[in-house]
């Protein structure tokens, strides 16, 4: 046996029974070696058992053959531990003299290979688990959110289905001042404090969620389904009760207390644009990589605090430096989405602060010092991690801005040029590009707009934005470069500006977005043989109900839909295709409204777009509308009679409005037009299981059992058809083979738990089945009584009525 094959069970030590579930296929592929056999599964024995009784022997030394069953049990054991029992059916033995005794032995080396890989994937000193294992798993759940992170992908969210795959959290925090133990207490203390801290951490970490030790005091916490604001209270969690803690030192008596920073980031909310082209993987190492920027600003604010990545640009910027000619350095840069010409007040934190007065008749009153804006700065170049910024006002002159001031986004109006002061002094040009800065290119453009009846912009990510730049050649000639290849193919006489850090724009009067698309193909296949790949976003005026104000907005949008292209060169011209891409993200932001506004400019544009309708059917049915939600699918279908997106969407809204017969005739007709569609196998599956034509079920889960991933989404149901059958090992099966392919189907660990309580096996892993289910769906109050019911056979009657209540107020 290869230690590679050997899964990477939950982080913890020793081996326990819930790490026969994770090692199960590892287990059955080590077995189908030696013995033949049909089907499998795992059985907990209960406590008390007698492992002879069951032809173990008093050492677990001999496996079981049941000829008559055809069953071979294989005893599970781990330091002298049975944890479980790996039960082989439909087996054919051949030398069971032999094999018997031997099974038992071959069990033993595969759990100690599943022991090690377990070691692996754990921080020997706090027992939480690796960097490694955070980022595998958030990647894994990054691959399960894509399948529904757009609503034309994955068709309206189905819960009894495949279950809901909204998002995640992450959380970074570091331990404050920690090399101060070391060097106060010695090294053995500070290992305590991190052992004792991981100990914190593992009970304070939600159930379905995942802790780590990167490095040193480093750690990183992955929330299944947090939104952005439970990612952030959690982190806040975490930061309080730590500081709640004390560290003995039993060497002088001593002890001590500890602070610690947090930063949040969330997936999908905090990823943009071309992000979410990226594989996987990448994608995890982006959104810790933006967990840890948040941490850093709350180290940069005072520590003992937690920051959002999502407020960093708001409330978490700094004055680094004060330099000559009214300019400052500040930390805020590109990574945290900063960009050139948006303004900030400046505040300082010293001088809100408590005050506490005493008046003449000797009461004492109270109160705060409110916030005192000393004056405001605009961004003039960014770069990655800082950018210089100039003053454009001061309260007061004589209380200067100074390192250490915070930084505070003003608000900017719905005009683009609201945000940019009336200035009387010359535009001022770029000395290396001959572009005006962001304030002044919108300033001269929106003085030429209004005299136009028709206009474009073009918004262009350099190419330095999408590839590893040249560490010898410097950044000022890949600029000077791209803006001379946008001349040559927009037009000398352009007016061109610096949007931000990374992109460039132009304003092109009289010119209509079509007539640019062959300069602009152009344009991206010169940048990409001399610089490397750019994309262009390219929106003009007149554009539907649009203001000219609303063009440079459009051009984002149209941008961020170039970037998304798979194939081709990235260019985009705003569309109802850019506003469908723009309403998607909306949508998995969770702003239904607004996506739901998008998608009906998009129709406005295109009454012919069937993708945008579908979604907005969606987001009619999200919102209970379900009536205007059958209609938009109805006017699809009217457009292609086998669009099977509308077909699948418009059975679940007649199955929501209880006309079954109309929605079992949508998902055939769904059928007819993809024979493969598993989704409508299930749902056809589901309404024969409710009305009890439990043959026509099974045929139908069977059917979607052979598609395309139709085993990771049809398992359960097998298990619960087979539970109601009252075919309880076939459905333990079906179970162990659903967790295999999603640990976290909150719906199969719920099955798994009854199974376990109605068998009368230990209710304390039915409890930890339930409880799971329950933190991964608390909307479900069906799981929140298997909770009680798990809970009231332990004795612990206490918290079975609690559970009972949250199953009642849900």
């Amino acid at each position: 046996m290869q230690p590679s094959s050997a899964p990477a069970v939950a982080a913890g030590s020793p081996l326990a029974q819930s790490d026969l579930i994770a090692c199960e296929q590892f287990l059955r592929d080590v077995f189908s070696r030696f013995l033949t056999f049909k089907t499998h599964s795992l059985y907990f024995p209960r406590a008390g058992d007698d492992p002879a009784a069951e032809g173990f022997g008093p050492d677990f030394s001999l496996a079981a053959h049941l000829s008559a069953e055809r069953k071979v049990l294989i005893p599970l054991c781990a330091d002298g531990r049975l944890l479980g029992v790996f039960i082989a059916r439909g087996a054919s033995l051949g030398a069971p003299r032999t094999l018997l005794p031997l099974l038992p032995r071959i069990a033993a080396m595969a759990l100690r290979e599943a022991s090690l890989a377990k070691a692996l994937a754990t921080d020997a000193l706090t027992g939480l688990a690796t960097g490694e294992t955070l980022l595998a798993n958030m990647a894994g759940e990054i691959e399960r959110v894509q399948e529904r992170i757009l609503p034309g992908s994955g068709g309206l969210a189905d819960p009894g289905l495949s279950g809901p795959r909204g998002g995640f959290g992450l959380v970074a925090l570091d331990l404050d001042f920690f090399s101060r133990v070391a060097a106060q207490h010695g090294f053995l203390a500070a290992e305590a404090t991190l052992a004792a801290v991981g100990r914190l951490f593992a009970r304070l970490c939600p159930q379905q969620g995942l802790a780590a030790r990167l490095h040193d005091d480093l750690f990183g916490f992955f929330l299944p389904g947090a939104s952005a604001a439970r990612c952030r209270e959690t982190a806040e969690t975490f930061v309080r009760e730590l500081s709640r803690l004390t560290f003995p030192v039993p060497a002088t008596g001593e002890s001590f207390s500890l602070t610690a920073s947090a930063g949040a980031a969330a997936y999908p909310q905090d990823m943009r644009g071309g992000q979410f082209a990226a594989p996987p993987a990448e994608q995890a190492r982006v959104l810790w990589r933006k967990a840890k920027k948040a941490l850093a600003v709350a180290k940069d604010l005072g520590r003992d605090q937690a920051m959002a990545w999502s407020r960093i640009l708001a409330e978490g910027g700094v004055v680094l430096e004060t330099l000559p000619l009214s300019r400052l350095a500040v930390s805020l840069g590109r990574f945290a989405e900063a960009e050139a010409g948006q303004r900030f007040l400046v505040w300082s934190p010293k001088n809100e602060r408590p005050r506490d007065i005493r008046k003449s008749d000797g009461e004492r009153v109270s109160g705060r010092s409110p916030t005192t804006i000393k004056g405001e700065v605009a961004l003039l170049e960014v770069g990655e991690d800082m950018a210089f910024a100039e003053v454009l006002q001061l309260a007061d002159p004589d209380m200067p801005l100074e390192p250490g001031d915070r930084l505070l986004l003003a608000p900017e109006a719905g005009d683009a040029t609201a945000s940019v002061p009336a200035c009387d002094a010359s535009p001022r040009r770029d000395k290396v590009t001959g572009l005006y800065d962001r304030r002044d290119f919108l300033r001269l453009a929106a003085q030429d707009r209004e005299k136009r009846q028709t206009f474009s912009m073009v918004l262009a990510l350099m190419p330095d934005a999408s590839r590893e730049r040249r560490p010898e050649r410097p950044a000022e000639a890949d600029l000077a470069e791209t803006v001379a290849v946008c001349r040559a193919h927009f037009g000398q006489d352009a007016l061109g500006g610096r949007f931000s850090s990374a992109k460039i724009v132009f304003y092109l009067p009289g010119r209509e977005p079509e007539s640019l698309r062959e300069a602009a193909e152009a344009c991206l296949a010169a940048l990409t043989e001399r610089l490397g790949k750019a994309a262009v976003g390219i929106a003009g005026y007149p554009c539907l109900d649009y203001s000219r104000a609303d063009v440079a907005d459009n051009c984002r949008k149209a941008l961020d839909h170039a970037l998304l292209l798979p194939e081709g060169p990235r260019l985009a011209v705003f569309d109802s295709l850019s506003l469908t891409v723009s309403g998607d993200r909306l949508f998995a932001m969770g702003d239904v409204y607004a996506a739901m506004e998008e998608f009906k400019q998009a129709l406005l544009a295109d009454e012919g777009n069937i993708l945008a309708r579908n979604s907005l059917g969606i987001c009619l049915a999200r919102l209970g509308r379900l009536e205007a939600a059958r209609a938009e699918f109805t006017r699809v279908i009217g457009r292609d009679a086998k669009n099977t997106m509308a077909l699948y969407n418009l059975g679940c809204v007649c199955r929501r409005l209880s006309e079954a017969k109309a929605a079992r005739t949508a998902f055939q007709k769904c059928l007819r037009a993809d024979p493969q569609h598993v989704f409508s196998l299930l749902r056809l599956g589901r309404m024969a299981e409710e009305d009890r034509r439990f043959e026509t079920a099974r045929k139908y889960y069977r059917r979607a059992m052979e598609t395309q991933n139709g085993p990771a989404l049809t398992l359960r149901h097998l298990a619960r058809l087979a539970f109601a059958q009252g075919r309880l090992e076939e459905a333990r099966e079906h179970l162990h083979q659903a967790l295999l392919h999603d640990p976290k189907d909150a719906f199969s660990l719920h099955l798994m738990a009854r199974l376990y309580l109605e068998e009368g096996q230990d209710p304390a892993i039915a409890e930890a089945m339930a409880r799971q289910a329950a933190a991964l769906r608390p909307d479900r109050p069906e799981f929140w009584r298997e909770l009680s019911r798990a809970l009231a056979a332990q004795g612990k009657d206490d918290a079975a009525r609690e559970a009972l209540a949250r199953a009642e107020g849900v």
